[in-house]
């Protein structure tokens, strides 16, 4: 009878502490997909390429952002955590963890150098990490560090709360130069090809952004502005077409290189990102839950996600 109670306790124990692992459904290593990270739902909604949810993680922190390391793993951060946890994508379970503390605003991962960014709005420093979550080096910058993309050597760093914007080496993170612009920028992409910087914005106080403001990369100085109402915070590029969400008005743009709108519709409800996946432009819609997949300015497919679509995160793989 002991024996029967022993193994019954034990039984249990193994189940209670195997529910315990953070671990989510696997996602194939050979699927491509985009990943809307949802932050008023805690969750990850993965969507293949036949435009279908395929699986869904059920978050257990409040995670609010997300990045790609290589094609395999994928790192989730929150502005109220401690630590960043990164997650094999192939297994749904923690690989290891980076004890960032709280703050983190932002993370991007730049595969040519293999190295991870994370910025943190609390310390107002930015930390860059080998691929296995070993620090490198690490910046004091401006006041409340988001957006940033690397370009070449440098690391371009948008600091929210500040009117100015921080290039840092890529590897060393020393400051090379600061460029001069408004308070709440947010969001931007680089143009190789024109060696512009295009940089977005909420716009400060009772005063929404109605532009995108067009850097020199070179000489750091503003060249020209594009008018694009209101509150243009997300970019995605496809060869000479820039596709630009003003969420202010839940404005899809079309932008050609040189600046001419091609095509402006509305799209989704508050939409906050937008990216390019296979043949398609998607807009994620914040108060919809919708992720809008349009193809030739028209809307092909609507799919629905949980609450909050903050980010849109895009692996695509060769076949």
């Amino acid at each position: 009878m002991r024996k029967r109670v022993t193994v019954i306790i034990l039984f249990f124990l193994l189940l209670l502490f195997g529910c315990g692992k953070d671990a989510y459904p696997a996602i194939p290593a050979d699927t491509s997909f985009i990943a809307a990270v949802n932050i008023q739902q805690p969750s990850v909604t993965f969507v293949n390429k036949d435009l279908k949810v395929f699986a869904t993680w059920q978050l257990e922190k409040a995670y609010t952002g997300a990045t790609l390391i290589g094609q395999q793993y994928l790192l989730l951060y929150g502005n109220q955590l401690e630590s960043a946890d990164v997650y094999n994508l192939s297994t749904g379970e923690v690989a290891y963890s980076i004890a960032t503390g709280a703050g983190v605003t932002n993370a991007i991962y730049a595969p040519n150098k293999k190295i991870l960014y994370i910025s943190n709005g609390k310390t107002n420093r930015v930390t860059a990490y080998t691929n296995k979550g070993e620090q490198i080096a690490e910046q004091k910058v401006g006041n409340y560090p988001m957006s940033m993309v690397t370009h070449g050597q440098n690391l371009y760093v948008v600091n929210y709360k500040d009117t100015k914007l921080s290039v840092l080496d890529a590897e060393s993170l020393k400051v090379k130069d600061k460029w001069q612009i408004p308070k709440s920028s947010h969001g931007m992409i680089i143009l190789e090809k024109r060696k512009e910087l295009w940089l977005g914005g909420h716009g400060a106080g009772m005063k929404p952004n109605t532009t995108v403001d067009i850097f020199d990369i070179n000489k750091g100085q503003k060249d020209r502005e594009l008018s694009l109402p209101m509150m243009p915070i997300s970019f995605a590029i496809d060869n000479d077409r820039i596709y630009v969400v003003s969420h202010g008005q839940s404005q899809l743009y079309e932008v050609n290189d040189e600046g001419r709108v091609l095509s402006a519709q509305e799209i989704g409800a508050n939409p906050f990102a937008v990216q390019l996946f296979e043949q398609y432009v998607v807009v994620a819609g914040y108060d919809d839950q919708t992720l809008y997949f349009m193809k030739n300015n028209d809307v092909t497919k609507k799919v629905k996600v949980d609450k909050g679509p903050f980010q849109l995160i895009v692996r695509e793989m060769s076949e």
